[in-house]
């Protein structure tokens, strides 16, 4: 279409997007790659619920601390029924030849929080987002708590192993969790067409 001053755009076309103003930057974001896009709102996401983590972790105390008991408790139980005599006394677990705390950073919690982050910088409908971070919440505490279960049984049988795969093996193994995660929500959520 024409305008007055007889310049052309296209159907689709925006004329503010030409502005140099705040309307621009729509259109040099449109025109970024989509991995740049994804990146860059992977970060600012991440960042945001890293800073909205903590207090919310220090106000809501009580309830991590039942958090982490109810951790504890999972992975005592998932042990028990695994055959190893596992006892659970508050946040510890205490199996043949070793006793762990359940501490906040073994809950799951900091992985949920960059899962959730990939997802919801994702270019996907809304309700695939709010399925992602549901449904992978639930499959991360659900890895986790066989994490720790394989901790406990690996740490009361060969004691000098426990540290190596606690630090090393599970921080690395945990990543590629959650990258499998996020790229089977891709697949089987994300990427379906809408109805």
């Amino acid at each position: 279409m024409a305008t007055d001053t007889g310049k052309e755009f296209s159907v689709t076309g925006d004329p503010s997007d030409e502005s140099p103003g705040g309307s621009g930057l729509v259109a040099r974001w449109r025109r970024l790659p989509p991995a740049v896009r994804f990146v860059i709102l992977f970060v600012l996401t991440l960042g945001v619920l890293s800073l909205i983590y903590p207090p919310l972790s220090i106000r809501y105390n009580d309830q991590m601390m039942q958090f982490m008991a109810g951790t504890a408790s999972v992975v005592g139980l998932g042990l028990r029924l695994f055959g190893v005599n596992a006892t659970v006394d508050g946040r510890f677990i205490v199996a043949p030849g070793i006793s762990v705390e359940v501490i906040e950073e073994c809950t799951g919690a900091y992985e949920v929080i960059i899962f959730w982050a990939a997802v919801v910088a994702f270019p996907a409908r809304w309700r695939a987002r709010l399925i992602g971070v549901l449904g992978g919440m639930i499959a991360l505490l659900f890895i986790n708590i066989l994490r720790m279960m394989f901790l406990v049984a690996v740490g009361g049988r060969w004691p000098g192993s426990f540290d190596f795969m606690h630090i090393y093996f599970w921080q690395a193994t945990l990543i590629l969790m959650i990258v499998s995660v996020w790229i089977l929500w891709i697949k089987l959520v994300a990427s379906r067409p809408s109805r």
